[in-house]
C-alpha cells in the first residue's frame, strides 16, 4: 500500500497541492470518459419530427328518435420519426477545460521553478510555446491590430513569477508557489475577460479552440512518455513476487507481451486498411488509460534516469499529472465536440506510440534482462539500469519505428491535425455568428480530411438554414463516404420529405439499415415511411425490428399505436394498449388516451397531466386528449390551466382547440351558459370550422331537449356546408313536434349525397307524413315509436295508448311507455301519470337513460302533487344519470320555497340556475320565487333575460320576460319580446297574450301616475 500511496510520507506542504492536482487529473479523466460516451449525442443529438394527425374521437353520444347522435371532437395522434438536430457547440465542456487547464498552467509554472537552471529554461520555453497558441491578441484586450501585447504580458508575468522562485526564493514552500502562480493566472484571466471585446462565452471558446494545438503537443508528449508503460507494468506483474516461486518465467512474460503487442499490430493494420475483418480488439483509448495509470507509479521508478535534471518530489510527480491532465482534456474535448479527425488522430497516435515504444521496450528488456528473467529475479527493480542496450538507444530505436509507422500512413496524422484544428475554428466563428469565416474553416477542414463528418455536417446545417437544399444533400452524402453513422442516414433521408422523393428516401433508409442492422432509429423511420403506403406487412416488420433494437421501446410503441389507430386495426391496438400500460413516455400516453376514447374505455392515467406550458406538441396533445377523455368526471380544475394556456402568447397554433376544449369542460361539467358563450364566439372567429362548432352547439341543445334551439344551430351549420348537420336538423325539428318543417329539412339531406344518411332521412320523412291509423297497422315498431315521439302533443290519449299497445318489441315498448308518462305529465293528469309510472317501472332496466327519465318524472309528480317528504326521502335513492341528477338542486329549491325557507331557496336556485339554465321550468320557477320574495329588485328580470338569451325559442320564457320587462318599466324590451312571440306562438294564442301584456302595461302606467 505504501508503494501505491507513495505521497503518504510527504510533508503536507507538498502532499496537499499534489492531491489537489491528482483530483483534477481524475476529474479530467472522468470528463473524458463521459464525453467519450455522450459527446456525439450532444453535438449531433437525436431530434424528432412530429406529425400531428387528427382523428375524430367521440365526446358524447345520445339517442333521439331512436337515432344515435355522436358529438365528435378532434383527437390527436402523434407520429414521431427520428431526425438529427443542428450541431451544437459544447460551451460547457470548453469552460471546464479552460478552468482545469488554467490550474495546470499554474502547477506547471510552480513545478518548473523547482528545477535546475537549464531544465528550467527548457520548461519555460514549453510554457511560452503553449501560451503562444492561445492567440490572445485577437481578443482585442489592448485594442485591435496584429500585435502580441497580451501574449508578451502573459509570458512576462508567468515567466518572471516562476523565475523569481527559481532564482531568488528557492527555499519557498511548494504550496506557496502554487498559490502564487494560481493568483497570477487568475489575474491574467480577469484581465482578458474584463477587457476583451467579446462575450465571456466567445472568449472561452476562443482560448480553448485556438490553444488546441498546444494541448495536442502536450498530449503527444504524454503519449510518448507513457507509451511503453504497459509493457513495464507486465514486467512488474511477472516479477514482483516476494519469492522466485511466486514469479513468472521468461516465456510467460514473452507470451503476454506479444499478445498485447499483437493487438496493437492488428489495430495498426486495420487503420491502414490491410485488415478488414471484424475481429475483437482492445480499444486503443482503454490501452492509453492503462498506460497512464501505470505511468503514474512508473514515474517515480524513472527518477534514476531524469534525477540529474529534477527530483521526483514534487517536480516529476506534478509534471506527470499536469501532462496527463492536459492529455485527458485534449482527448475528451475532441469527443465533446465530435471532432472526428482528432478522435481518429488520437487513436492512431496511441496505436503508433504504444506499438513502437512497446515493441522497443520489449526488446530492451529481453536484451538487457533476459537472463535475469529466466532466473525469475525481480527485474522490475533494475529495469532502468541496463547492461547492453541503453535507455537512450531504446528511445531512439522506438522513435524511429514510430516515425516509420507514421510515414507508412503517408503522414495522415498531419492532415488530421489540421482538419481537427480548422473544425475548432469553424465552431468558434459559428457561435460568433460569422458564417462566412465558419464556412471557410469547415471547408479547410474538409480539404485536409476529405468527407470528415464534423465539417460536412456543420456545412450541411449551414446550407439548410440558408435553404440551399441541394448543397445540404451533397454535404451529407460526402459525410457518409468516410465515417457513416445512422444519424447521417436518417438526416439525409429526411431531406427527401416530399412525396415525389419517396423512393429516394426509401433507398437511403434501406442503405442505412443494411450498414447498421441494429439501428432502431432507421427501422422506425422505415416503418413510418411504409405506413404511408398500403403495404402493412412491411410496416409491421420494421416496427418489430425497431422494437427489438430500441433502447426506449415506448417511442416505437407510440408510433405503432398511432398507426393501428389510424388504420382501425382494433385487435393489435388492444394488445398493444395492454403492453403499454406502464409506459411513461408522453407521446405514448397521448396516443393511448386518444385510442381509449375511440374504444369507449375509461381513462388509464390516474394522475391528470397539466404542464406549466405547451412548448412541446406532446404536452398539448397529452393534456388535450386526457381532458377529452375526462369530460364527464365533474372535474373543472383544468379550466385554470386552459385559461393560462390561452393567455400565453406562444399558443396561437392551439388557440381554437383550447377554446373549444374550454367550452366542452364547461358544458359537460354543468356550466352550459359559459360553454355556449365560448363556442358561439369561437364559431364567429373560426370561419373555416364554424359549421363544426354550430353543429356541436346543436348537439348540446339536443341533449338538453331544447329542440328548436338545436334546429337553429343545425341550420347554421348546414348553411356553412357542414354535411353531418343536415340529418340532425330534420331530427331536431321532428323532436320539436314540427313534422311539416322536419319533412322539408329531411328532404334536403339528399344534397349531401351520403347514401346512409339519405336512406335514414327518407324513412323518417315518410313516417312523419302518415296518418295515425296507417302507423298503427302498417309500419314496424321503430317507426311507431318515432311517430309517437314526434306527434306526441298533437295526439289524443286514446291515440297514445293505441300506439303504445301496438309496439311489440320489448326495448321499443319501454320507450313508448316512458313517452306516455311524459304525455300525461304535460297534460297534468297526475293520477293517470302515477298509474302509468307504476305500469312502466317493472318493465325497465334498473339503470339506464330510460330508468332515469322515468324516475325523474316520478320526482316531478311528487313535486307537483306537493308530496315533499316523500320526494326528499326518495330523491337520493332513485337512479338518475349525471345530467338528470342536477334536477335535485331545483327540487330542493322548490321545497325550501314552499316551506318558507327563503334564504335556503335562494341559494338553491342560484346553484340550480348555473347548471339548469336551459330548463324552462327551472328558470320560470326561479323568476317567480324572486318576484315573490324580492319584488323590488331586478333579480327576476335578470334571470328571465339570461333564460331567453340561452333559450331564444321558448315561448313561455319570452312571455314571462315580456311581462317582467313591463313590470320593470322597460317597455321597449317588452315590445321586442312581443315581436319575437309573434313567430313563436299560434295566432290565437299570440292575440290572447298581447291583450294580457297590454293590460299589464296599463296597470304599470297607472301605478306610475298615481305615485
Amino acid at each position: 500500500m505504501s508503494k501505491i500511496k507513495f505521497w503518504k510520507g510527504w510533508d503536507t506542504d507538498t502532499k496537499y497541492p499534489y492531491l489537489f492536482l491528482l483530483l483534477l487529473s481524475v476529474l479530467a479523466l472522468l470528463l473524458g470518459l463521459y464525453h467519450y460516451i455522450t459527446g456525439e449525442d450532444f453535438v449531433f443529438g437525436w431530434d424528432k419530427i412530429t406529425d400531428l394527425q387528427v382523428v375524430p374521437v367521440p365526446v358524447h353520444e345520445l339517442t333521439r328518435l331512436l337515432e344515435p347522435f355522436t358529438l365528435s371532437a378532434d383527437g390527436y395522434l402523434i407520429f414521431e420519426q427520428y431526425d438529427v438536430g443542428q450541431p451544437r457547440i459544447n460551451t460547457a465542456a470548453a469552460t471546464l477545460l479552460l478552468g482545469i487547464l488554467a490550474c495546470c498552467i499554474a502547477f506547471y509554472s510552480a513545478a518548473i521553478s523547482t528545477m535546475r537552471q537549464l531544465p528550467y529554461f527548457g520548461g519555460v520555453l514549453l510554457l511560452m510555446l503553449l501560451l503562444a497558441t492561445f492567440n490572445f491578441d485577437l481578443l482585442g484586450v489592448f485594442g485591435g491590430g496584429a500585435g502580441q501585447t497580451t501574449l508578451l504580458i502573459s509570458i512576462a508575468v508567468l515567466a518572471s513569477s516562476s523565475y523569481a522562485f527559481q532564482a531568488f526564493w528557492p527555499q519557498t514552500r511548494f504550496s506557496l508557489r502554487v498559490l502564487a502562480m494560481l493568483a497570477v493566472v487568475a489575474m491574467l484571466g480577469l484581465l482578458i475577460y474584463s477587457e476583451a471585446e467579446f462575450t465571456p462565452e466567445l472568449v472561452t471558446l476562443h482560448l480553448v479552440n485556438y490553444s488546441t494545438i498546444g494541448t495536442l503537443v502536450a498530449t503527444v508528449l504524454f503519449l510518448l512518455w507513457v507509451s511503453y508503460e504497459n509493457v513495464n507494468a507486465l514486467l512488474w506483474v511477472n516479477t514482483q513476487g516476494k519469492t522466485p516461486e511466486r514469479r513468472f518465467s521468461l516465456w510467460q512474460f514473452v507470451l503476454v507481451s506479444l499478445l498485447y503487442l499483437f493487438n496493437l499490430l492488428l489495430l495498426y493494420l486495420r487503420h491502414i486498411g490491410y485488415l478488414k475483418a471484424d475481429l475483437f480488439y482492445v480499444n486503443g483509448y482503454f490501452i492509453f488509460m492503462l498506460s497512464a495509470v501505470a505511468g503514474f507509479w512508473g514515474m517515480r521508478q524513472r527518477q534514476a534516469y531524469y534525477g540529474h535534471l529534477f527530483s521526483f518530489r514534487p517536480t516529476g510527480a506534478v509534471l506527470y499529472l499536469v501532462f496527463a491532465t492536459m492529455a485527458f482534456l485534449s482527448i475528451g474535448y475532441a469527443f465533446a465536440t465530435a471532432n472526428d479527425p482528432l478522435r481518429v488522430l488520437y487513436h492512431d497516435l496511441i496505436v503508433y506510440t504504444h506499438l513502437a515504444f512497446g515493441f522497443g521496450f520489449f526488446l530492451y528488456i529481453l536484451l538487457n534482462f533476459g537472463a535475469l528473467l529466466r532466473q525469475r529475479l525481480p527485474v522490475y527493480k533494475v529495469v532502468y539500469e541496463p547492461k547492453r542496450l541503453s535507455v537512450f538507444s531504446f528511445f531512439v530505436i522506438s522513435m524511429g519505428i514510430c516515425v516509420l509507422l507514421v510515414m507508412r500512413t503517408q503522414y495522415r496524422a498531419y492532415f488530421y491535425v489540421n482538419a481537427g484544428y480548422y473544425n475548432y475554428l469553424g465552431d468558434l466563428y459559428s457561435v460568433s455568428g460569422n458564417n462566412i469565416l465558419a464556412e471557410r474553416f469547415y471547408k479547410e477542414s474538409d480539404l485536409y480530411d476529405a468527407h470528415n463528418v464534423k465539417a460536412n455536417y456543420s456545412l450541411a446545417s449551414m446550407y439548410g438554414q440558408e435553404l440551399q437544399r441541394n448543397n445540404e444533400i451533397l454535404r451529407l452524402k460526402d459525410a457518409l463516404e468516410k465515417r457513416p453513422t445512422p444519424k447521417l442516414y436518417v438526416r439525409l433521408a429526411n431531406l427527401y420529405d416530399e412525396k415525389q422523393y419517396f423512393f429516394e428516401k426509401l433507398y437511403v433508409l434501406q442503405q442505412g439499415a443494411e450498414r447498421f442492422p441494429e439501428s432502431a432509429e432507421l427501422y422506425n423511420n422505415l416503418a413510418l415511411l411504409y405506413a404511408q403506403t398500403s403495404v402493412q406487412d412491411s410496416t409491421e416488420y420494421f416496427f418489430e425490428l425497431a422494437r427489438r433494437h430500441a433502447a426506449d421501446e415506448d417511442f416505437v410503441r407510440s408510433n405503432r399505436l398511432a398507426f393501428y389507430t389510424r388504420q382501425a386495426m382494433l385487435e393489435p391496438a388492444r394488445a398493444l394498449l395492454e403492453a403499454s400500460r406502464k409506459g411513461n413516455y408522453k407521446t405514448l400516453r397521448s396516443n393511448t388516451a386518444a385510442l381509449r376514447q375511440l374504444l369507449g374505455m375509461d381513462p388509464q392515467d390516474k394522475d391528470s397531466f397539466t404542464p406549466d406550458s405547451l412548448k412541446a406538441v406532446e404536452d398539448f396533445t397529452l393534456f388535450y386528449n386526457q381532458t377529452i377523455s375526462r369530460l364527464n368526471e365533474g372535474d373543472t380544475s383544468r379550466l385554470e390551466a386552459i385559461n393560462r394556456y390561452l393567455a400565453a402568447p406562444g399558443n396561437q397554433l392551439f388557440y381554437g382547440d383550447l377554446l373549444f376544449l374550454k367550452g366542452l369542460v364547461h358544458h359537460y361539467n354543468g356550466r352550459p351558459q359559459e360553454a355556449r358563450r365560448v363556442v358561439e364566439n369561437l364559431a364567429l372567429q373560426a370561419e373555416a370550422k364554424s359549421g363544426y362548432y354550430y353543429n356541436a352547439l346543436g348537439q348540446w341543445m339536443l341533449g338538453e331537449e331544447n329542440y328548436l334551439s338545436a334546429a337553429a344551430y343545425f341550420k347554421q351549420a348546414k348553411d356553412r356546408g357542414y354535411q353531418t348537420a343536415y340529418l340532425a336538423h330534420g331530427y331536431a325539428l321532428a323532436l320539436a313536434h314540427k313534422p311539416e318543417a322536419a319533412v322539408e329539412a329531411l328532404q334536403e339531406v339528399a344534397y349531401t349525397e351520403h347514401e346512409a344518411a339519405v336512406a335514414v332521412a327518407e324513412d323518417l320523412a315518410e313516417v312523419l307524413q302518415q296518418e295515425v291509423q296507417t302507423i298503427l297497422t302498417q309500419v314496424p315498431d321503430k317507426e311507431k315509436v318515432q311517430y309517437l315521439l314526434t306527434h306526441l302533443p298533437r295526439l289524443s290519449l286514446e291515440e297514445v295508448n293505441a300506439l303504445v299497445q301496438a309496439v311489440k318489441d320489448k326495448d321499443l315498448k319501454r320507450r313508448a311507455l316512458v313517452a306516455r308518462v311524459t304525455y300525461l305529465m304535460e297534460q297534468k293528469r297526475w293520477k293517470a301519470a302515477h298509474e302509468a309510472i307504476q305500469e312502466t317501472a317493472p318493465q325497465l332496466q334498473p339503470e339506464g337513460e330510460l330508468r332515469s327519465a322515468l324516475n325523474l318524472q316520478q320526482l316531478r309528480l311528487w313535486l307537483y302533487t306537493q308530496k315533499y317528504d316523500l320526494l326528499l326521502n326518495r330523491m337520493d335513492r332513485l337512479y338518475l344519470t349525471d345530467r338528470d341528477s342536477r334536477q335535485k338542486l331545483y327540487f330542493r329549491a322548490r321545497i325550501a320555497a314552499a316551506r318558507g325557507r327563503a334564504q335556503e331557496a335562494a341559494n338553491r336556485y342560484k346553484e340550480a340556475l348555473k347548471m339548469l339554465l336551459y330548463d324552462e321550468e327551472v328558470v320560470l320557477a326561479a323568476a317567480d320565487f324572486y318576484n315573490t320574495y324580492q319584488p323590488t329588485q331586478e333579480k327576476a328580470y335578470n334571470i328571465l333575460l339570461a333564460g331567453v338569451t340561452y333559450n331564444p325559442y321558448s315561448a313561455e320564457l319570452y312571455k314571462a320576460y315580456a311581462l317582467e320587462s313591463v313590470d320593470q318599466g322597460l317597455f321597449s324590451y317588452a315590445a321586442q319580446a312581443e315581436e319575437t312571440l309573434r313567430d313563436l306562438l299560434p295566432a290565437a294564442e299570440y292575440s290572447t297574450f298581447r291583450e294580457q301584456l297590454n293590460k299589464k302595461r296599463r296597470q304599470v302606467e297607472s301605478r306610475a301616475q298615481d305615485w
